[in-house]
C-alpha cells in the first residue's frame, strides 16, 4: 500500500519510492510548454538535449545558454485521506556552441530521476513513516555532426551521479526500530540521436528524429541495514541495471512560425534489474512507454507589433510509468500552455509554461495525484564569436 495519511515534502510523490524514482526527460521550458515534446525538432535560438542530433541547427556564430526554475503544487487523495504540498527550484542549465562549419557541442546538468516523499500510517501499537530522498543527475557533454543537409548525428556522453535514500521507522510501545537504504550512483551514460530535416519547399520542412540510450548495469554502491544489525553492502553492478530506451519524433514546421510536433518513447524497464535488499528480490518494473504532442506558434515574422513576436505554445502528454505497484501500473496524463517572450531582437528568449497533470494506478486506484507546475525558462543567445571591425 502506499499511504493512508500523507506527511507534507518537497512538491513530489509517494510513488517515487519505487526504482529510481520518477523519470525526466530533460525537456528544455520551451519544450515543456509543448508537452515535453522535442525529439524531431531544430531550432537556432532553443537547445534541444532530448535528441544531440539537434545541436548542429545553431547558428556559426551564436553561442547559447539556457536555465530554467519550475515551482510545483501537488494534491494528493486516497479514500478519506487527503493532503497537499508544494516546492521547486533549479531544473537544469546547459550551453550550446559551434565547434566547427558542421560540427556543434553542448554541455550542462540535467535531472534524470526525483525520489521525495514522506507520509505514514498507524499501527495496532504505535505507528509506521517511510521516507525518500535524493534523485539521480547527469553532467553531460555533447557533439553533433552534420555531413551533409539532410542529416545529421549527435551523441551524448554524461555522468551519471547522485543518492537514494530510503528509510522506513515503525514506532511501538516500548520499541522504535528502523529499516535504511542508501543507494550512491556513480557512472556513465550513453545516447546517440539522429535526425533527418527534409524541406519540402521554401516554406514547409519536415524532421524525424530518432534517439536510443544504451542500457546497462549500473555502477555504485548499497547500504542497507536494521536498526541494531550489520550494514551489508552491495556492488550496484551485479543487481541494478538501466535499460535499453528508443525514442521517434516527427515536426512539421511552415514558414518558420508554425511547428508541430510529436514524439512517442519506449523504455525497456522490464528487461532491467532493481534489487531490493529489504524484501530479497528484484522489484518488478513495466516496459515505459510516453506519447507526446505540441504546437509554437508565431503570429508574424517581421511585425511593428511586439505580441507578433511571442511564441505561444500548447500540448499534451500521457506515460504509461515503468514502476509497478503489486500487480498495478502507473499511469499518467497532462496537459500544457506557455509563451515565448523574445528579447534583444528576437534572439534570447524568456519562457513561461504552465502544465496540469494526473496520476494514479491501473487497474486499481491507489493514491492519486494532481500537480500544477510552473515553468519559467531563460534562453541567451549571443554572437559571442562576432569580429567586430571599426574603421
Amino acid at each position: 500500500l502506499l499511504c493512508c495519511m500523507l506527511i507534507p515534502a518537497v512538491a513530489q510523490t509517494p510513488y517515487s519510492q519505487y526504482g529510481y524514482g520518477t523519470l525526466d526527460d530533460n525537456a528544455t521550458g520551451n519544450q515543456r510548454a509543448m508537452g515535453s515534446t522535442g525529439i524531431g525538432m531544430r531550432n537556432n535560438l532553443q537547445i534541444n538535449m532530448m535528441n544531440p542530433a539537434s545541436y548542429t541547427a545553431i547558428d556559426s556564430l551564436t553561442f547559447m545558454f539556457d536555465f530554467s526554475l519550475d515551482y510545483k503544487a501537488s494534491w494528493f487523495k486516497e479514500g478519506s485521506a487527503q493532503n497537499e504540498t508544494q516546492g521547486g527550484g533549479l531544473n537544469y542549465f546547459a550551453m550550446q556552441f559551434r565547434l566547427g562549419k558542421t560540427v556543434a557541442g553542448s554541455i550542462g546538468l540535467t535531472p534524470l530521476s526525483h525520489v521525495q516523499y514522506t507520509y505514514g500510517n498507524s499501527l495496532p501499537n504505535g505507528s509506521y513513516t517511510r521516507i525518500g530522498e535524493g534523485g539521480l543527475s547527469q553532467a553531460y557533454l555533447g557533439v553533433a555532426y552534420q555531413p551533409w543537409s539532410w542529416v545529421s548525428v549527435g551523441v551524448n556522453v554524461g555522468y551519471m551521479f547522485g543518492k537514494i535514500q530510503n528509510y522506513i521507522q515503525v514506532a511501538t510501545n516500548p520499541s522504535t526500530g528502523g529499516y535504511y537504504k542508501t543507494m550512491s550512483v556513480n557512472d556513465i551514460r550513453l545516447q546517440a540521436g539522429l535526425q533527418f530535416p527534409i524541406a519540402l519547399d521554401k516554406k514547409n520542412d519536415v524532421i524525424l528524429g530518432l534517439t536510443y540510450t544504451l542500457g546497462k548495469p549500473t555502477h555504485g554502491q548499497v547500504l542497507a541495514y536494521a536498526t541494531y544489525s550489520d550494514t551489508t553492502t552491495y556492488n550496484m553492478k551485479e543487481l541494478y541495471s538501466m535499460p535499453h530506451c528508443f525514442g521517434a519524433g516527427l515536426s512539421y514546421t511552415h514558414d518558420k512560425r508554425l511547428t508541430i510536433a510529436a514524439d512517442a518513447r519506449y523504455d525497456m524497464w522490464e528487461d532491467a534489474k532493481f534489487y531490493n535488499p529489504n524484501t530479497e528480490s528484484y522489484e518488478p518494473m513495466n516496459n515505459r512507454m510516453r506519447l507526446s504532442a505540441g504546437v509554437e506558434y508565431r503570429p508574424k515574422l517581421l511585425s511593428s507589433s511586439y505580441f507578433d513576436y511571442i511564441r505561444y505554445r500548447a500540448g499534451g502528454f500521457y506515460e504509461e510509468s515503468y514502476i509497478k505497484v503489486g500487480n498495478n501500473s502507473v499511469r499518467e496524463w497532462g496537459v500544457t500552455a506557455g509563451l515565448g517572450f523574445p528579447l534583444r531582437s528576437d534572439k534570447s528568449i524568456l519562457n513561461v509554461s504552465f502544465e496540469y497533470s494526473h496520476r494514479n494506478g491501473y487497474p486499481t486506484t491507489l493514491l492519486s495525484e494532481d500537480h500544477f507546475a510552473i515553468v519559467i525558462s531563460m534562453t541567451f543567445n549571443e554572437m559571442w564569436f562576432w569580429q567586430r571591425k571599426f574603421e
